[in-house]
């Protein structure tokens, strides 16, 4: 069944509060690529924070960069990432669980078609690089198998991508190993 996104997620509903004055921890658009996060910069205090420090995200959420929507700066909130405080660069995109599995979302956000309709949209904009509003991710059509389905796929989708960057972390360490090496038969 065909829906547009406005009728299943909901945007940017969570965001701190003026009175807030706890240690955050927080991710700009440029600390999230492709699904993976960089350490969040650490403040003891939301004073010392950037002014653009607002956006809370939950378990299961999709954190979409709105500049420059080509650059991939998008992902998903596992139980890790829920206490971090993202940018106002990003559309935080929240599921109706009862219609869509969260991480379908994500992979329908983060797919090819996705990507270059929403650049598509950005280059149209009135600002001096591409960008877009929330309103326009509301906007976008996605044709949801049923529930089930979804799941099916989103697991399926999920284990290929944790392989993935298990893989990628074996490499970064398999990189590190030889430099280290390197240098230590240089100092012998």
């Amino acid at each position: 069944m065909k829906y547009k996104l406005d009728d299943i997620v909901t945007i940017n509903n969570d965001s701190i509060k003026r009175d807030y004055f706890n240690a955050i921890d927080y991710l700009d658009t440029s600390s999230v690529f492709e699904n993976r996060f960089e350490q969040p910069v650490h403040f003891k205090t939301s004073k010392e924070a950037p002014s653009r420090a607002k956006r809370l995200t939950r378990a299961g959420d999709t954190v979409i960069s709105t500049v420059r929507p080509n650059m991939h700066h998008l992902g998903f909130i596992d139980e890790k990432l829920t206490n971090n405080v993202f940018s106002t660069g990003f559309a935080v995109v929240q599921p109706n669980i009862d219609l869509i599995d969260p991480y379908y979302l994500f992979l329908f956000l983060s797919s090819d078609v996705v990507t270059k309709k929403l650049q598509s949209i950005g280059e149209n904009s009135t600002s001096t690089y591409p960008s877009i509003k929330p309103s326009d991710i509301k906007k976008l059509i996605i044709d949801l198998p049923e529930l089930k389905k979804q799941r099916s796929i989103a697991k399926r989708m999920k284990v290929l991508e944790d392989k993935v960057k298990l893989n990628t972390q074996i490499n970064d360490n398999l990189v590190a190993l030889a430099s280290t090496t390197f240098e230590e038969n240089l100092a012998a």
